[in-house]
């Protein structure tokens, strides 16, 4: 029963998210490029948003009087990418819109997004990407709010050194594909939440945890693996359906919460609220 709904949802996202036009049919594939940057200036805010639909993304940290310095590589012959920039004030915002529209042989595209971004802005971004490879690095970077929603492809998320800025909010969506985080106890976020669909994710809580904040964790069909660090105290509080598999490992159970063995002697202690379905889910602690 399972594997055939399985079946059926993955097949309707496939087909609606990533097969735009049938009718379209490329015969060979013209990769076309378009670059775009802009100076820093007097711009102290950046709301970013891309949406890429089928291809690569990578994020980085630029140079820090170039607020940002996109790139982009396209399917020339069956695709345009749409951007639009905005200053207002000491704010800016950019959106880019790369679809990936695609025929027959639309395996053969190679859109790529590549965007570096100053140091120097106090960033709020998004990024939604559908079928590809893709890297998110924020290290260094000023992150006060952040989405990201990762469809069919695989998607890394690295936060490597302390956030240079106070985060109200980081939403983190996995779909069917793959997704892996870490770094995420340097986000000195105020709220946390991931849901996790039929895909594969893995969350490292590793890092500095100068601000402790909410954290919600949501996990359906697929797997989940939550990596902490052996220095912190850790209540996980649990709602899971009973066909669910959490695996505590290192943890005592007392009704629905569960508590790490240094829960009494860590200095610092985050709570965890978890909602289960059916997937797989295991806490292990380094």
């Amino acid at each position: 029963m399972y594997k055939n709904i399985l079946i059926i949802i993955s097949s309707a996202i496939f087909l609606t998210g990533c097969v735009d036009e049938f009718s379209e049919i490329i015969q060979e594939t013209d990769t076309a490029h378009l670059s775009q940057e802009e100076a820093l200036e007097n711009t102290e805010e950046l709301q970013v948003q891309i949406n890429l639909g089928l291809g690569s993304l990578e994020v980085t940290g630029g140079e820090a009087d170039s607020l940002y310095d996109l790139s982009i590589d396209y399917n020339g012959k069956n695709d345009k990418p749409e951007i639009d920039f905005s200053r207002s004030g000491n704010s800016a915002s950019l959106r880019v819109l790369l679809e990936g529209k695609h025929g027959s042989n639309w395996w053969k595209d190679k859109n790529r997004i590549r965007i570096s971004l100053s140091p120097e802005v106090n960033l709020d971004a998004s990024f939604i990407t559908g079928v590809g490879e893709n890297i998110v690095d924020l290290t260094g970077m000023k992150v006060e709010e952040m989405e990201v929603v990762n469809g069919v492809g695989n998607t890394e998320i690295y936060m490597d050194e302390i956030n240079q800025a106070s985060c109200r909010s980081i939403n983190v969506t996995n779909g069917i594909g793959s997704l892996k985080m870490t770094g995420i106890g340097n986000f000195a976020f105020s709220d946390f939440s991931f849901t996790g669909g039929i895909g594969d994710s893995s969350l490292d809580f590793s890092g500095e945890w100068e601000s402790i904040g909410d954290i919600t964790i949501k996990v359906g069909l697929g797997s989940l693996e939550v990596m902490l660090p052996d220095d912190v105290g850790v209540r996980v509080k649990s709602s899971k359906s009973f066909l669910s598999n959490l695996q505590m490992p290192g943890f005592d159970q007392v009704g629905n919460e569960y508590r790490s063995s240094n829960i009494n002697e860590a200095d610092k202690e985050i709570v965890i609220r978890l909602n289960t379905g059916i997937g797989d889910v295991r806490f292990n602690r380094r």
